[in-house]
């Protein structure tokens, strides 16, 4: 296989640093106008897909606000008191605020921020969300606008709408979702003479399919009243040049749900739209949601869609919403996701959780018999010889979930395979699955502490240890310092072992709006951020023994057979992921 012109860079542009470990890692682009850069995905000619989070500037619009307002000055004077409880001065006004000053000064961004923030779910403010979706390529990652449009109170951007990129075939087409951007609307409430303002929008998510040439087509979802609900969280081509999708898609609305409505949306306090959004935003669940399937032609054409079902079948008292999502598929069209399920054959006993599964004749099947009814878990990615992967843990009642461990399922022997830990009791989950059977993702490794790190693991099917993808890094970089990237979350493996992942790193510390922020004595400041790396294998390196033996909290596997067989395998460049992201 010929390499793309981004792999062909990558590799030309690979240091010596790591020559003596036994991966090289490489520092992929990031987006410069956020702190944090992500992969999502990666495809067979090198094209990535990501995000971007904590967005420098972020436009704010105060042209609604009344700065008079009792609610506005009394979170000024809050955040004044914080500043003098420091000792340090505010440095802007509201009278600053309203003349702009939260698009130069950082501090009356960010105190605008945590405003609007403290009211994300009041329709009298502005809506932000502080994340892009982003293109990858061997020299910048750029921003790919999915459903954000121009407006002339922002001057630029709404930066109202989520931005989801979540996989990309072998031909370039993606696949994500992301929200109607809101708008600025006045209405008059009966019964007053003043109008008021309120930031509505259409609907809350949307899947979409974006061709190698950026058009859009948009995955409806079966359900559409009050706005609808979908989202595309995979895609595969087929030998026939059409693609399979699936993803999740509303299919109704639960009875009390939609009372609730009717109840309260008639257009007399505020737009209907307005209504209809907080009705979803206070609901738990508003739509029932199912796990969904889309086939698509070689033109893009929706040719046919499936309603996946569920592990279980709603009873007519039942009036709550029922989830169920589908996470990855493979190119036999075999899907995997999450439902909630029934384990007793006469229907009796509900497991109220998410279980992982595959769906087959429009349900969800499980890949193991539960033992209580706290158990949860998702199925993450399926490779094309059928092997799945995912998590299961119990959730407690506090939300946590506890005792959260990988697993691989081999859907042609049925057999279901718990995956070591690095120790008991280590948070595991799992993302990706390679055809060989190498799996990654991240895991906790520290026992005691009460904010466990997490960092990235590589593991081949039917070996006894999990593999710290840290551990095949080098010690040191070339100047002797400590090597300064932590790999904190492997996304993506190829079929030679190539890794695509989140590594974080020490870099100089930026305000709110992109500015090197620096200390009282005008020291620059320092912060751990998060960006994508490549590791690439490097047969001819040893792994290094960076700590001494009472440091380690698990064993370096230098003669392990898990990394003879990564160093030896054939190259193919890059196959695909699953999705980084699990929703719900």
């Amino acid at each position: 296989m010929k390499h793309t012109f981004l792999a062909v860079s990558i590799l030309a542009g690979l240091s010596s640093q790591a020559l003596a470990a036994t991966y090289q890692l490489t520092e992929l682009p990031r987006y410069e106008g956020a702190k944090y850069t992500f992969i999502s995905d990666v495809n067979d000619n090198g094209q990535i897909i990501g995000a971007a989070t904590s967005l420098f500037n972020l436009p704010i619009d105060v042209s609604y606000i009344d700065f008079d307002d009792a609610t506005i000055k009394n979170a000024y004077d809050q955040a004044k008191r914080s500043y003098e409880q420091i000792d340090e001065e505010i440095s802007f006004t509201l009278e600053d605020i309203k003349n702009g000053a939260a698009a130069t000064n950082a501090d009356a961004n960010r105190f605008m921020l945590s405003f609007l923030g403290a009211r994300a779910n009041s329709a009298e403010y502005q809506k932000l969300q502080d994340r892009i979706a982003l293109d990858i390529d061997a020299i910048s990652a750029q921003e790919h606008v999915l459903f954000d449009v121009e407006n002339s109170d922002t001057n630029g951007l709404t930066r109202s709408t989520s931005n989801y990129l979540t996989a990309i075939s072998e031909d370039g087409v993606m696949v994500g979702w992301g929200s109607a951007p809101f708008s600025k609307t006045t209405f008059t409430p009966e019964g007053q003479s003043d109008e008021e303002t309120f930031f509505i929008r259409d609907w809350s998510s949307r899947g979409v399919v974006i061709t190698p040439q950026g058009e859009k087509v948009i995955l409806e979802p079966e359900f559409t009243e009050h706005g609808g609900y979908s989202i595309a969280t995979d895609i595969k081509k087929l030998d026939n040049g059409g693609y399979v999708v699936v993803g999740q898609s509303s299919v109704g609305i639960p009875e009390n749900r939609q009372k609730n409505y009717d109840d309260n949306c008639d257009s007399k306090d505020e737009p209907l739209q307005v209504c209809r959004w907080l009705q979803q935003v206070s609901s738990r669940q508003f739509y029932d949601l199912r796990a969904f399937k889309w086939q698509l032609d070689e033109s893009f054409n929706v040719i046919s869609t499936t309603n996946l079902g569920l592990g279980l079948t709603p009873k007519d008292d039942e009036n709550d919403a029922f989830v169920s999502a589908a996470l990855a598929v493979n190119k036999a069209g075999v899907t995997v996701g999450y439902s909630p399920y029934r384990g007793e054959e006469d229907g009796s006993v509900a497991y109220p959780f998410n279980i992982a599964g595959y769906f087959e004749d429009g349900k969800l099947v499980p890949f193991k018999e539960l033992e209580n009814r706290a158990a949860t878990g998702k199925a993450t990615d399926i490779n094309n010889n059928n092997i799945a992967i995912g998590y299961m843990g119990r959730r407690v009642g506090n939300g946590s979930i506890l005792d959260q461990y990988g697993f691989y399922y081999d859907l042609n022997t049925k057999e279901y395979t718990q995956m070591p830990y690095f120790f008991k009791g280590s948070s595991t989950i799992t993302t990706d699955i390679n055809d060989a059977g190498y799996i990654i993702g991240q895991a906790e490794i520290e026992k005691n502490s009460s904010n466990r790190r997490r960092e990235g693991f590589i593991y081949k099917v039917g070996d006894e240890k999990l593999l710290n993808i840290n551990d095949l890094l080098p010690c040191k970089d070339d100047s002797g310092n400590n090597y300064p990237y932590t790999v904190a979350e492997a996304i993506k493996i190829t079929e030679s072992n190539h890794i695509y992942a989140i590594a974080t790193k020490t870099v100089e510390r930026r305000d709110r709006l992109g500015n090197i922020e620096k200390d009282s004595n005008g020291e620059i400041e320092y912060e751990s951020v998060t960006l994508p790396v490549l590791l690439t294998p490097t047969p001819q390196g040893q792994i290094e023994d960076c700590a001494p033996p009472e440091a380690e909290t698990y064993e370096r596997q230098s003669g392990s057979a898990l990394l003879l067989s990564l160093l030896v395998m054939p190259f193919a460049w890059l196959r695909r992921k699953k999705l980084k992201l699990l929703v719900r």
